[in-house]
């Protein structure tokens, strides 16, 4: 008899127990009875509702479908918060918490199983996912956009255990969850090196007029795909480091200023327009220069480490790279202070630029 095989398009789950062996080895049956309660009490009423199923078990993990990445997104993010709330009344040194991985793709079903280069990219996704944490990819967050008001932290292009190219990778912001994860909306990072005696690192403009030295370590580094930046240097995007002003010394001819918006200054050189720094005002930001990665005379020795400023980012300006995607309005800095500039979290709306030479310096529409 043949087995019956064809393809679809569906919403892939993988979930698995954090340390499963190490709580067996703890309490083999005490384990079992906490998963069990899991399954009964919490993961399978909520299948039930969502509208997914288990397509098998396999130990400590499940693999489960679902035909709407809406719903599957649903089913981890409650599953998850109500796991937590569990582990809130049991020993804290021995919660039980899962890794959900969640992508949609092409798979093979034959005989109650699925396959295929989606299953594996799923199953790649949870075991990147923090305890308690759910990862999605970007095919899955396409599917979402508009429909729910889970918010996401982007991790930018991961490359996964044996999948040929890099994927897409979002993880959930859940709020009340306990997570090992660093908080990437606080900019800039104090790095809190010790001060130098000596420079360790110079730039200047492409004329040479205006020079500068830094004596400290730069505090974050980054790339900014705000429109802002995209305007005031003419091209996709902006390399930056954040320096504090009381490790920066400049030399020669004085920067010209330029105010930008109502919360960030311009600087660049007077002779050769050699766009040179921009510094945020108000609290939290005001103690720092973001200095043009590539003034500096050695950039290569910078390397970028988030993408900020995301929802302005070009279409055809595909970096894939594992790096943080960060957008304006879940910078806690940045959108306070637009915020407090009367304007929206993530910055002024884009204007053409009649409206911007109208609205400027000095005019009136």
């Amino acid at each position: 008899m043949e087995s019956q095989t064809h393809r679809r398009l569906t919403v892939i789950v993988s979930s698995d127990v954090v340390g499963y062996s190490r709580l067996m080895g703890r309490d083999e049956a005490g384990t079992l009875a906490v998963l069990n309660d899991c399954r009964t009490g919490i993961i399978d009423p909520k299948l039930s509702r969502l509208g997914g199923h288990i397509v098998k078990t396999m130990g400590d993990g499940l693999l489960i479908e679902f035909a709407s990445a809406v719903d599957a997104l649903q089913w981890a993010v409650d599953v998850q918060r109500e796991m937590a709330g569990l582990n809130a009344a049991r020993d804290p040194d021995w919660p039980v918490q899962l890794r959900i991985g969640i992508h949609i793709g092409d798979i093979i079903a034959e005989e109650g199983d699925i396959f295929g280069d989606g299953v594996n990219i799923a199953a790649r996704l949870q075991e990147i996912a923090e305890p308690g944490g759910v990862c999605i990819s970007a095919a899955v967050h396409e599917q979402i956009l508009g429909k729910t008001g889970q918010p996401f932290d982007d991790l930018g292009y991961k490359r996964l255990k044996n999948i040929d190219r890099p994927v897409h990778v979002l993880k959930a912001r859940l709020a009340g969850v306990p997570s090992g994860g660093e908080n990437v909306h606080a900019w800039p990072h104090v790095a809190g090196a010790p001060q130098a005696q000596k420079p360790l690192a110079a730039g200047g403009c492409l004329c040479g007029r205006v020079r500068y030295e830094v004596r400290d370590e730069a505090a974050a580094v980054g790339y900014c795909h705000c429109r802002m930046c995209q305007l005031a240097l003419g091209a996709p995007l902006n390399a930056w480091a954040a320096f504090r002003k009381s490790d920066v010394r400049f030399s020669g001819d004085p920067p010209r200023l330029y105010r930008s918006s109502p919360i960030a200054v311009r600087a660049f050189c007077a002779e050769c327009g050699t766009s040179l720094y921009t510094e945020i005002e108000g609290a939290g930001s005001s103690e720092y220069y973001s200095i043009r990665l590539a003034t500096l005379d050695n950039p290569e020795a910078f390397p970028p480490a988030c993408h900020f400023g995301v929802e302005s980012q070009l279409p055809w300006l595909n970096i894939e790279d594992d790096l943080p995607r960060i957008r304006t309005e879940d910078d806690e800095i940045l959108s306070s202070r637009w915020t407090a500039a009367g304007e929206p979290k993530g910055g002024p709306p884009r204007k053409t630029a009649l409206e911007r030479f109208r609205s400027g310096p000095g005019r009136k529409d």
